[in-house]
């Protein structure tokens, strides 16, 4: 009970003006081993962004496994999601219809033939812009302010050169965390001189494939890009640096 009160009655650390009700595991504790869930961020979270991010880690829990390539990667596609999609029709009959064959190009090699699943492109980045509010908290007590933005995106080839640029910044507010044997690995650059003006890298199961819709990149061990500064400058810098909407 002490562990939860400490979180009550703060600033929501998603949307700033609520006031939370509880504390709020900044990664799902059912992507992780029972075993791994020990030491999971926690952070104060108003009722409202709650449930709307516990939404979104519902449909990536039972999308996400198919993948996955971490340690617990089998038991969580076969047993986890298997178990979750049971009990949504609606979305394994959606994710049924969008299969599709992927060709993947391998260096040296044939292309190979992969099934492919449809994933939401725009849940797994807002999941995610979710994630790193709460990760500056976490690490450096951080309020995301109202004039700053917060923007995911899957990087394409270009995008991957300019985030890495970023991670080279001058500073030593940084972080890189590996959570349950690779379940979730993430990292961010954060300015000392610009409180909240930073960058992260998130990848989640190991790092899944992911090609754009034409085919016509495909980004083996995936992972989610995230700006986070003055509106006017991510607004300008992330739309020319993401993946066509990803599938």
């Amino acid at each position: 009970m002490g562990g939860s009160r400490r979180f009550k009655n703060k600033s929501c650390v998603y949307c700033v003006n609520g006031i939370s009700a509880t504390g709020d595991h900044v990664f799902p504790r059912e992507i992780f081993e029972v075993e791994d869930r020990d030491n999971i961020p926690k952070v104060p979270a108003c009722e409202r962004c709650n449930n709307e991010k516990s939404n979104l880690e519902h449909y990536l829990l039972s999308v996400l496994p198919f993948g996955g390539v971490h340690s617990n990667a089998e038991k969580n596609l076969s047993i986890d999601a298997a178990r979750r999609l049971k009990k949504n029709n609606k979305l394994q009959t959606s994710l049924r219809q969008g299969m599709s064959h992927v060709h993947h190009p391998r260096e040296g090699k044939e292309q190979e033939r992969r099934l492919g699943v449809p994933i939401d492109g725009n849940k797994l980045h807002k999941f995610s812009e979710f994630v790193c509010k709460g990760l500056l908290w976490h690490h450096w007590k951080c309020l995301v302010p109202s004039e700053y933005t917060v923007k995911a995106f899957t990087p394409s080839p270009a995008g991957l050169e300019f985030v890495g640029s970023l991670f080279n910044m001058n500073t030593k507010c940084r972080i890189n965390a590996n959570l349950g044997n690779g379940t979730v690995r993430y990292k961010g650059s954060m300015s000392e001189a610009d409180e909240c003006l930073s960058v992260w890298a998130l990848q989640f199961l190991g790092g899944i494939t992911i090609t754009d819709e034409s085919q016509s990149f495909v980004f083996d061990h995936s992972l989610v890009a995230v700006l986070v500064g003055p509106k006017r400058v991510v607004g300008e810098k992330w739309a020319r640096l993401c993946l066509t909407p990803p599938i």
